[in-house]
Parts: structure tokens; C-alpha cells; sequence
């Protein structure tokens, strides 16, 4: 399929015009705002577009494990600033349990279960990461809010259980148990989404990409369960890296 750009530049202008006629006329503050947002967009599709290319167009696993550390930093960004802890806290453990688990997941994915004839190139490697990552983000910003609020709130136990002689992992048992249901719940949920909506547009690209309907079907099902498993061993690998329960 070959795409012209004039026809594109056309298409999204008609597609804005009548929103952003009515927004003009009825909220002109909220125009500027979402002209604002879409020049952002436009940007960052940009950079992404940029970095995808080269990564198809000079396929190795070092450039791939460039793009994954690249989304894990973002990620774990995005992580602080939902949370509202500390960076200093929380960063560099979320990266590299982000990583770890991200990378050892997709590569036990594509190496042992699905294994393509390149499992290691680009066009493997960046949906797979992709997919698991996103998905490590949104349910981990529920199991790391979930465990700091606890201690915040209810920190008492943690001291006396330190006092009694129980190690950091004992005291901590109860949070981090807290922290891992506020976490498969909705994953769970997003597994149940994701299957009614998500699945046909990745079926879609597993068809295209030569695979048969059977075959599509059951590695969506390893990519979410290969998800689950990802979001819960960066979670536990993050609260174990994090040094100071009580920021």
C-alpha cells in the first residue's frame, strides 16, 4: 500500500474541520489547548516513526535493546509522576526492574513458545516489548501507589515486626501482598478489554504477518498471560529494590 501525502494532509484536515469549527465558535481557549495537543502528538509520532525506521531499516538486537531501555525510562517517568514519590526513590528501581523483567519475559516469549524464524529481529522484538510494557506500566502504577499508601497509612506493623527480629522481606509481606491484588485486579480487567477490543487489531497484524488464524489467536493468549507475568515480577523486583519504604 503506497500512501500519498497530499491525500493524507487532506484527509486530516477534513476530519478536523468540523470539531475544531465548533470548538472555535463554543470554546476557543480549549482550541488552543487541543491544537497545543495534537502539535505534541505530532511530534512524538515523529520521533517514534524516526526510531522505528531505523530499527527496521538496520535490524540488530543491540539497536532493540536501545529502543526497549529507551520505553523503560519513559516509563518509569511516567511511573513517578503518577505516583507523586520521590525520583530518587523510585527511579532507577523501576528501570531496572522494568527492564529485567521485560526483557527476560519477551525473550522466554519469542525464544521458547512462539519462536519465529528471526526471534530476535526488530519486527518481533519491538511489538512483543511494546505490548508487555504498556501493559507492566498501567498495572504497576496500581500496585506501587497501593504499596506506599499502605505504609504511609499503616506503617506501625512494618516497625513492629522489624522489632521482633522478622527480616525487611517478612515485615513487608503484608504491603507487598496488598500491593500485588491491587495489581492483578486490574490486570485482570485489562486482559478482559484488551480481548474485546485490542485483539482484533492484533490479530490483524499477526494475520498480515503470515500467521494462520489459530496460530494468532493462541500468541495473543501467551501475550497476555506473558503481560501478567511481566507486571508482577516488576513489581516485585521494584518494591525489593526500593530501600526506603517510607518516602
Amino acid at each position: 500500500m503506497r500512501l500519498s501525502y497530499l491525500n493524507l494532509v487532506l484527509g486530516l484536515l477534513l476530519l478536523l474541520a468540523v470539531p475544531g469549527y465548533l470548538t472555535y465558535v463554543y470554546d476557543r481557549q480549549l482550541l488552543r489547548r487541543a491544537a497545543t495537543a495534537l502539535v505534541r502528538m505530532a511530534v512524538q509520532m515523529g520521533a517514534v516513526g524516526g526510531c522505528l525506521w531505523l530499527l527496521y531499516r538496520y535490524d540488530g538486537l543491540w539497536l532493540s535493546l536501545v529502543w526497549v531501555a529507551v520505553l523503560v525510562v519513559a516509563a518509569a517517568l511516567l511511573l513517578v509522576s503518577r505516583t507523586r514519590l520521590p525520583a530518587r526513590v523510585l527511579l532507577l528501581p523501576a528501570c531496572a526492574a522494568m527492564f529485567v523483567s521485560v526483557v527476560a519475559v519477551s525473550a522466554f516469549v519469542l525464544c521458547f513458545v512462539l519462536r519465529p524464524a528471526e526471534p530476535l529481529s526488530a519486527r518481533w522484538v519491538v511489538p512483543v516489548t511494546g505490548v508487555l510494557m504498556a501493559h507492566v506500566l498501567t498495572t504497576g502504577i496500581h500496585g506501587v501507589r497501593t504499596y506506599f499508601d499502605c505504609l504511609r497509612q499503616d506503617g506501625q506493623p512494618y516497625y513492629t515486626l522489624l522489632g521482633n527480629g522478622a527480616s525487611r522481606l517478612q515485615a513487608l509481606a503484608p504491603y507487598i501482598t496488598r500491593a500485588l491484588r491491587s495489581l492483578l485486579v486490574p490486570a485482570v480487567g485489562n486482559i478482559a478489554a484488551t480481548g474485546l477490543f485490542v485483539m482484533p487489531m492484533l490479530l490483524s497484524g499477526l494475520l498480515i504477518g503470515g500467521m494462520g488464524p489459530v496460530e494468532a489467536v493462541l500468541s495473543f493468549v501467551v501475550l497476555m498471560f506473558a503481560a501478567v507475568t511481566a507486571s508482577v515480577l516488576s513489581l516485585l523486583l521494584t518494591l525489593w529494590l526500593v530501600k526506603e519504604p517510607l518516602p
